[in-house]
């Protein structure tokens, strides 16, 4: 190849490694013009954005665990919810943060300053400023994300109880941890919600979720760049209740508007399935952290919607506990069934005279008869047999004066009045006059409605104890009581002659196969002339009805206490027994004719209708 040749061949190759060259060149021209205005002109502000990229700790909250009735029905679930989490160390103004989000209607001043002076320093972990928000609030946030870098929006969930009121004192609520609780355990968030009362509180343990964790990058806007690690929550445990929330709606139907309590328990077992106490209040409200004007509300009520009135409310029990001290009077031999005791209406003991609450009295009455009648003489002649010490001997043997050891917190133990009991806490002498009255459920000794429902179970579970209680779990053997199963049949044949007998205090109820004790106990002492339903509503009596269904195999015990109800046999036994016609699928025939006399009260002394 001649010279001229290779010249024309090298010829387009320079050409071309020129053109790569100036291209080169020029690129590299460029990004030293990039770098000098990154570095030099605006590197002041790309160094702070990269600077504010920062890593944040997301809390992920276990779910806990749902509640069911012994049917399957949901009595607390999880439902998703939209909150919005501050992280306080990055805002630069937090005055300006609280003005958009009370703007926004997630939340007011008060409630944010008190969520900032709760949180605790140097803790990586973000504060809900808000809970349960919507749509338009979740947009409101999103759309000023810039704007307000701290705040970020999560979904989470938050505790829903589907049956409301009717359940609340069973499932409880929730409230927020305490600050003790998280400064000595470091694993707890500020915002994990706990049990307070009810079931929530009992099997918090079981149910609490573990929370889990998540860290992420995020830009200087609040943006999420990306997940660094995650360590994921576990549920709680299911819990599974002994209650039936179809007796339990019959229940709250049945007491209406009234003040009080009906429990209801298998007394094979001791299973409670029916604890409502009236009036109620909504758990829902308790889902977030409730504010200090609706958690006052609720404490100032006047009804104590709070107060769980089948574990707390003590009460005179009136006539129920006649059948108690009749077992009593029988083991101790103090007692004839047979023999009569004359009632006219009163009877003088220690100079005073005490009467019955049927004015004209009952005439003889043996031992059937006056617990059928409910006649007060014979039990004022039965406690002085019996004296206090007697009495308080056999009411602690059925339970009275004890819990009952039900799987929910605080429960009352009652009361039974003695000379110790007095010197002791009143820092008086124990007065004669006191026996009489304890000995018809009157005067210094209080009883709950579980307290009752219990020692009633044991009536109709043959002498064999129960412990109440609501979780399902394999129950143990009932213990058996030393109680002579004769003169347990005598009691019993008596309580069913209270429904079915021709003058029980229940007998228009007969229809239904039912056996019980009414009770009325008193709030103040009446004057001449003055009936019950002539005072005020809160001064009124109070109605008890106990006694378990059906007669030959029970399988229900109920106990209902309607506050200043009045007579026992008119407002407590109703209710009992649209309890009982829901359990046995069974409506009572009620006679439109021959209602049960109107109880006369007379002045003086405390005495326990029936």
């Amino acid at each position: 190849m001649s010279d001229m040749e290779l010249r024309e061949d090298i010829g387009p190759l320079r050409r071309r490694t020129l053109f790569l060259f100036l291209l080169i060149f020029a690129v590299l021209g460029l990004l030293h013009l990039r770098l000098v205005d990154l570095q030099l002109v605006h590197g002041a502000q790309w160094r702070n954005l990269a600077e504010n990229n920062r890593l944040r700790r997301l809390p992920l909250p276990g779910p806990r665990g749902w509640i069911y009735d012994r049917r399957g029905e949901i009595l607390a679930e999880n439902v998703p919810s939209w909150e919005v989490l501050l992280f306080p160390d990055e805002a630069e103004n937090l005055s300006a943060t609280r003005l958009f989000l009370a703007q926004a209607g997630v939340t007011d001043v008060p409630t944010f300053n008190n969520r900032i002076a709760e949180r605790r320093i140097g803790r990586m972990a973000p504060l809900v400023v808000g809970e349960n928000l919507s749509w338009n609030q979740v947009a409101a946030i999103r759309s000023h994300q810039s704007d307000y870098p701290e705040l970020t929006v999560v979904s989470r969930f938050r505790r829903h109880y589907p049956s409301g009121e009717l359940t609340s004192h069973i499932v409880g609520h929730l409230q927020p941890v305490s600050k003790e609780a998280v400064e000595a355990d470091p694993t707890l968030e500020p915002d994990t919600m706990v049990g307070a009362t009810g079931i929530e509180a009992a099997e918090d343990n079981f149910i609490s979720g573990r929370a889990g964790e998540r860290w992420v990058m995020v830009s200087a806007v609040g943006r999420q760049l990306g997940v660094v690690s995650e360590i994921a929550p576990r549920a709680g445990h299911d819990v599974g209740l002994t209650l039936d929330v179809g007796l339990q709606r019959a229940a709250a139907a049945a007491l209406g508007d009234h003040s009080g309590a009906v429990v209801a328990l298998d007394p094979r077992s001791g299973a409670v399935r029916v604890l409502y106490s009236a009036p109620s209040f909504d758990p829902s409200v308790f889902g977030g952290r409730l504010s200090r004007s609706d958690w006052s509300a609720l404490q100032k009520d006047p009804l104590h919607p709070l107060q769980n009135r089948c574990l707390q409310g003590m009460y005179p029990p009136g006539s129920t506990i006649k059948p108690f001290l009749a077992l009593g009077g029988l083991a101790e031999g103090l007692i004839d069934p047979n023999a009569t005791v004359y009632c006219n209406g009163s009877v003088v003991l220690f100079g005073h005279r005490f009467r019955c609450w049927r004015r004209g009295g009952h005439g003889f009455v043996d031992l059937e008869r006056s617990l059928a009648e409910s006649c007060d003489v014979y039990f004022y002649v039965l406690g002085q047999r019996l004296g206090i010490e007697g009495m308080a001997k056999w009411l602690r043997r059925f339970g009275f004066g004890e819990r009952t050891g039900i799987d929910l917190s605080f429960e009352a133990s009652g009361l039974i009045g003695t000379p110790e009991w007095s010197r002791r806490v009143r820092g008086t002498p124990w007065y004669p006059g006191e026996a009489v009255s304890v000995s018809i459920g009157q005067g210094p000794v209080l009883a709950t409605s579980i307290q009752l429902a219990r020692a009633f179970a044991l009536l109709a579970n043959r002498g064999k104890s129960v412990t109440p209680h609501l979780v399902t779990a394999p129950s143990p053997t009932p213990a058996a009581e030393q109680i002579n199963p004769d003169h347990l049949a005598m009691v019993n044949d008596a309580l069913i002659k209270v429904v079915h007998g021709p003058s029980g205090t229940a007998r228009r109820f007969a229809s239904l196969p039912m056996a019980g004790k009414t009770g009325t106990a008193q709030v103040v002492r009446l004057q001449d002339g003055v009936e019950s339903d002539d005072l005020a509503q809160e001064l009124r009596h109070h109605a008890w009805f106990v006694g378990w269904a059906p007669l030959d195999e029970p399988s229900l015990v109920v106990s209902v206490i309607v506050e200043h109800g009045g007579d026992g046999g008119a407002m407590a036994a109703p209710v009992a027994a649209r309890v009982v016609e829901a359990h046995l699928g069974q409506p009572a025939r009620r006679p439109e004719t021959q209602p049960n006399p109107a109880p006369v009260r007379t002045p003086d002394k405390p005495r326990g209708a029936g």
